[in-house]
Order: structure tokens, then C-alpha cells, then sequence
């Protein structure tokens, strides 16, 4: 394994000069970084789990069956080509020249960029499994008894939250809500200030003197896997003499 870092050089001690100067009017030089924490649950209508941080900026739920570890052929993403466009439309031109190029599932031109091929694993395969195809979907989040929001969401709902939720979101790539129910079923709940990201603010949830009890509830959401990733914003405070202080 191998690490490429960018080192930026001076010829003069400017900028030691600088941090020698943070750290003599504040005490530490802060420096944030990305912590995540996982839970696995095989959901069955409730999830709960808890997170202890000093900045909890998201929490991502990614839905995936049960089999999902089974190892099975590559699947199709909703939308992209697949078998039935040929090259000639008379079926005794069955010869070399009557090549089958694919057809896209939603339309023949391949709206949204979905005229190309395009695959995904059954373990990356994120989807909804509902219980009834003729039942709305209803999403729930709880922390220490505080709904957010403060209604059922159904799908769609989540779908429009998760998009917003993403400071780095492709407006010019949008994902149809067939693929988001069928193979990138993801959910993402913001508690940070928007693109604190960008400036490296620790603005999410503080919840390390009462740790934060989360509780998901689901309607019309069969058993599934259900992974949960919690971002959070650590700090790194760098003291006088070389001290080293982590808050998670």
C-alpha cells in the first residue's frame, strides 16, 4: 500500500509563525475530520440504536434483503439496456449483421442517461421491499423523543429529504424514483447546518452529555438488512509542546 500527500513548502517560517500564533491566543489548533459509526439490524418494522459525539452531522439508512450476501449473478439497474433491440427488423436477417445492441427499459432513446449498459451487485443493491405493492410506504425517526420530521414520511418524501440532505448533489444526474425504490433505496437525515461541510464547521448534534437514543419505525417495510452510518465531525486540538487532544 502506498500514500500520495500533497506537502505544501515555504522558504521562510510565515506560516509556523501563524500556527505558533493560533495556538498561543486560543490554546489548541483545531483540526475536524469525518468519524462514522455503523449498526447492522435486521429490521422488522422498529430500529434502534444510540450515538455519543460532539458534532453528529447524518444518519444514513441503506436498505438491502435479506440474501443480500448470496452470491448470484450481477443485476440489471433499473432503466438501462437490456436484451431486445436489433440492428434489423426481419427476422431472416438472422446473420452476423442482426446484432443485439440492447434497448433502454424506460425509452428507446434513453432518457436521463440510461442508454448504456449498467449493472449492480445483489450486496450493493439497496431497495424497497414493501409488504404490499397497493399500501403507501411510511418512514419514522425518533431521537430522545423527538420526531424528525414531525410527520410520517412516505417514499417519495424520503427520496426529495435524501436529495436535499447532500451538500454535493448533481442536480444534471438525477436518479428516476424506480431506481431509487428498486436498487438505490438510501435515506439521509441532516442534524448539521448546510455545507458546514465545505467550511469544516462542527455544527451537527451534540449529544455527549445525554447520549442520543434513536428509534426508526417503518409501515409497509417487510424484514430486510438495514445498515446505519452515522457522520460525525471529530476534532483533532493540536497544543503547545506537541499535545494531542481527540473529541469524538
Amino acid at each position: 500500500m502506498t500514500l500520495q500527500c500533497e506537502v505544501l513548502g515555504m522558504a521562510t517560517s510565515v506560516l509556523d509563525q501563524i500556527v505558533e500564533q493560533r495556538i498561543a491566543s486560543v490554546g489548541y489548533l483545531s483540526l475536524p475530520f469525518k468519524n462514522h459509526y455503523s449498526f447492522v439490524s435486521t429490521h422488522a418494522g422498529t430500529s434502534r440504536f444510540n450515538v455519543n459525539s460532539a458534532s453528529w452531522d447524518r444518519l444514513w439508512l441503506a436498505y438491502r434483503a435479506t440474501n443480500y450476501s448470496t452470491k448470484s449473478a450481477p443485476v440489471i439497474v433499473s432503466g438501462h439496456k437490456k436484451a431486445g433491440a436489433f440492428v434489423s427488423l426481419q427476422k431472416a436477417n438472422d446473420d452476423s449483421t442482426n446484432v443485439d445492441i440492447g434497448l433502454p427499459q424506460y425509452d428507446a432513446g434513453g432518457s436521463l442517461d440510461t442508454n448504456k449498459e449498467r449493472y449492480i451487485s445483489n450486496y450493493f443493491r439497496f431497495k424497497e421491499i414493501e409488504t404490499s405493492s397497493s399500501v403507501a410506504s411510511y418512514f419514522q425517526l425518533q431521537i430522545n423523543s423527538a420526531n424528525i420530521p414531525a410527520y410520517r414520511m412516505t417514499t417519495p418524501e424520503a427520496y426529495a429529504m435524501s436529495m436535499n440532505n447532500i451538500d454535493g448533489y448533481d442536480k444534471n444526474h438525477k436518479l428516476t424514483l424506480d431506481q431509487y425504490r428498486k436498487d438505490f433505496f438510501v435515506q439521509c437525515y441532516r442534524f448539521c447546518l448546510p455545507d458546514s461541510d465545505l467550511n469544516r464547521l462542527a455544527s451537527g448534534l451534540d449529544t455527549r452529555s445525554v447520549s442520543a437514543m434513536g428509534s426508526l419505525t417503518t409501515e409497509n417495510i417487510g424484514s430486510c438488512n438495514l445498515m446505519m452510518f452515522a457522520e460525525c465531525t471529530a476534532e483533532l486540538r493540536l497544543g503547545s509542546g506537541r499535545a494531542i487532544e481527540i473529541i469524538a
